[in-house]
């Protein structure tokens, strides 16, 4: 218990010198600035949150109504899909395009159109599609576990973009300290080096 409340005591030296240190004030200027960027980071995490929580919020109702307006159903192809192709690299390539197809609408009615074949699908294969009421093909619809983890890396993803952002600034902050430093340290090595020249 001790040892871990002399390490919090020494990290928390580390970012705030006492008046007693020998810090530079390049070196305050450092701890300050990393502080900073740890409470910045820290306050950007509701933000973050009620950034994903609008997100949600937004596109609950938009899924709740794909889910109750499109159903699946079974398409027949009437034609051959796409011939396969063949890469050179990655060897056969699994694209799809539009082919003739028929199939039952939720009114129970006969659709004949175009639904999206896999290459080297043949006439007769039965494929699953999407439907709207009137027995349109659609895209799926946005799912509530969808919506659920869009809102989740939205959230994720504006957060480590801030400390993304961060992080490069004290990057580039201390680059440009060490800089200066380095330059202080080799004016006074070269004093040091005159004066014992010319004594």
């Amino acid at each position: 218990m001790k040892a871990s409340a002399d390490r919090v005591v020494r990290y928390w030296h580390m970012l705030v010198p006492g008046r007693g240190s020998v810090a530079r004030p390049s070196d305050r200027f450092q701890s300050g600035l990393l502080l900073v960027a740890i409470l910045v980071a820290l306050a950007a995490i509701p933000f973050a949150a009620a950034a994903g929580s609008e997100l949600y919020a937004t596109q609950k109702p938009v899924s709740a109504e794909q889910v109750a307006q499109r159903s699946k159903a079974t398409a027949v192809l009437l034609a051959d899909g796409p011939a396969t192709t063949v890469s050179g690299r990655s060897g056969v390539v699994a694209n799809s395009a539009p082919t003739d197809a028929v199939w039952q609408a939720p009114d129970g009615s006969r659709r004949v159109g175009k639904v999206a074949a896999d290459e080297g699908s043949q006439r007769g294969d039965q494929i699953s599609i999407w439907v709207d009421r009137a027995g349109n093909p659609v895209p799926p619809p946005l799912t509530a576990a969808a919506v659920l983890v869009d809102a989740v890396c939205a959230a994720v993803g504006l957060w480590v973009s801030v400390c993304l952002l961060l992080a490069a600034v004290c990057g580039g902050t201390v680059f440009a300290l060490n800089r200066r430093r380095l330059a202080e340290w080799q004016r006074e090595w070269d004093a040091e080096q005159e004066k014992r020249t010319h004594p």
